[in-house]
């Protein structure tokens, strides 16, 4: 070996071979993150119990206090027909009821049944209108009925108040939950912490026990096979977390009826999808309006944007001069806020002093009001959306243009064809599988239409409501009305109709691929 080679391979990184050793370390990893998930999963639990107590407690205190007072002093009130003396009663009660929650909460803490609470809670009653009766023969009717009646109402507020404690679910104390309570995730996830990290731990003892039971051999080829599933975790993981668990979530979403923000609904049921479709009657179902919008603005924007940037994307492709110049000019739009360029254009499309206008003038026509004319605000959202998807479109054309083959043009023009024939017979049939794809994009996009209406439109949904779309309509429903039940049911109806435009716009696509 010569010097040169030898002072080579010192430069040469050693390749690392974990082989078996990798079961050991997904032993330890799992262990320790499982540990940690199940720890944070039991913790929730434990406090949501803990909440789930108070809420109990809570409802026993309201059920001795409020229905046992107002029991308490109906049956005080029961035998006396003098205002003066209900009069008495009804103050008595008003004075003592600050002091007798905290009493309450006090004996209940200590353990005391509900009849010593509510003797506690009469006895201070009677003291307190005691000391407002002025009739002693009043007030000792009053003592004689409440005597004779506490007896059976102790029965009855016991009864009550055991009726509504089963009624309280850790379910319920989950729902009743607010995002901003102290240790919310923990709370609220704590039985799916519980599941991953039991899985994990789990995971970790079959490798333990593989490890222990196995041979070398079989070690390594569990080693070979866990070392693909590194790298697709952390993918897997943010594609289950962030995409799977909330389309399950809007679709469970869509079919409980009223869901809110607070989490409670009213029920499960199909209700939300006939708010959606079916509107109030004798009133305008925006949703339906937003459908026929999207809709219009899918056919008048996606066609003749892309017709427009195949032929951009034709004359790019020729190398002419200052081209580099006219792509540069062509794709800066992508690298702007569409809120910036959407202010542009509002200027672009004022009455008084807008660019369009000044050119219509030029030609002796008159004045269009752009903005505030609702006959023209689909006008004005499909030439915004022309605009803004064409740098995009361009790109992949271009791209695909550049990948046909440059042999096709040289035999056409050998044979003595012109461009508009090598252009309609070659380009177009050879760019149609990009034509395909670019179709299904902007389609797709075009769908999702909602800044666009927002910036031209100042926030609403055109100058007379008349351009609501289906993702504005979503939008107004969870961010303004607090509607996600409703709001969740437009997004399942609009991904049902992507799809089945997408679907159609495919098989279409089919019979004319030439590649």
């Amino acid at each position: 070996m010569t010097q040169k080679q030898t002072a080579g391979n010192l430069f040469v990184r050693p390749k690392r071979h974990w082989g078996a050793k990798r079961i050991i370390i997904h032993i330890a990893v799992f262990t320790l993150v499982g540990t940690f998930i199940l720890s944070a999963g039991i913790f929730g639990r434990v406090t949501l119990k803990g909440r789930a107590d108070e809420y109990l407690v809570s409802t026993r205190v309201d059920t001795l206090h409020l229905d046992g007072m107002d029991a308490i002093k109906s049956a005080m009130q029961s035998v006396v027909d003098d205002a003066a003396v209900r009069r008495a009663v009804d103050q008595a009660a008003t004075s003592r009821k600050r002091t007798l929650k905290t009493t309450i909460i006090r004996m209940i803490a200590q353990g005391e049944e509900d009849a010593a609470v509510l003797q506690a809670v009469a006895d201070a009653m009677l003291t307190a209108a005691q000391d407002r009766i002025e009739d002693h023969g009043a007030y000792l009717a009053v003592e004689k009925a409440l005597g004779e009646q506490l007896d059976g109402i102790k029965a009855s507020i016991s009864e009550l108040s055991n009726e509504r404690l089963p009624q309280i679910t850790l379910t319920d104390v989950r729902k009743a939950l607010s995002v901003t309570t102290q240790y919310y995730p923990f709370m609220f996830y704590n039985v799916a912490l519980i599941t991953a990290g039991s899985a994990l731990l789990l995971a970790a003892a079959v490798l333990l026990y593989i490890w222990i039971r196995f041979d070398e051999e079989n070690k390594r080829r569990v080693a070979e096979w866990l070392e693909p599933m590194d790298y697709l975790a952390p993918f897997m993981v943010g594609i289950l977390l962030f995409t799977l668990y909330p389309v399950v979530r809007v679709v469970v979403m869509s079919f409980q009826e009223r869901f809110r923000l607070d989490g409670s609904y009213t029920g499960w049921g199909i209700g939300n999808y006939e708010y959606v479709l079916k509107g109030i009657e004798g009133t305008s179902n925006y949703f339906v309006q937003g459908v026929r919008n999207t809709v219009l603005y899918v056919l008048y924007t996606v066609p003749a944007s892309t017709a427009l940037a195949i032929v951009i994307a034709y004359l790019l492709n020729q190398k002419l001069r200052l081209s580099a110049l006219f792509q540069t000019a062509y794709f800066l739009p992508m690298v702007t806020s569409i809120t910036a360029v959407g202010l542009v254009w509002r200027w672009i499309f004022n009455r008084d002093f807008g660019v369009l206008n000044a050119l219509l003038m030029l030609f002796g026509m008159y004045k269009i009001n752009w903005l505030q004319e609702a006959a023209n605000s689909l006008m004005v959202m499909v030439i915004f959306g022309i605009w803004n998807t064409l740098p995009f479109t361009i790109i992949l054309l271009l791209s695909g243009l550049q990948n046909i083959d440059e042999a096709y043009y040289t035999v056409a023009r050998v044979d003595g064809a012109k461009a508009l024939r090598i252009f309609r017979r070659i380009t177009v049939p050879l760019l149609a599988p990009t034509i395909g794809l670019v179709l299904t994009i902007n389609s797709i996009s075009a769908f999702k239409v909602f800044a666009e209406v927002t910036v031209l439109f100042n926030g609403s949904p055109g100058p007379a409501y008349n351009m609501y779309t289906v993702v504005y309509y979503i939008y107004e429903m969870m961010h303004q009305r607090l509607e996600l039940g409703r709001a969740a049911a437009a997004a399942i109806v609009l991904f049902v109709f992507i799809f089945l435009f997408t679907v159609a716009q495919r098989y279409i696509q089919r019979k004319w691929n030439y590649v």
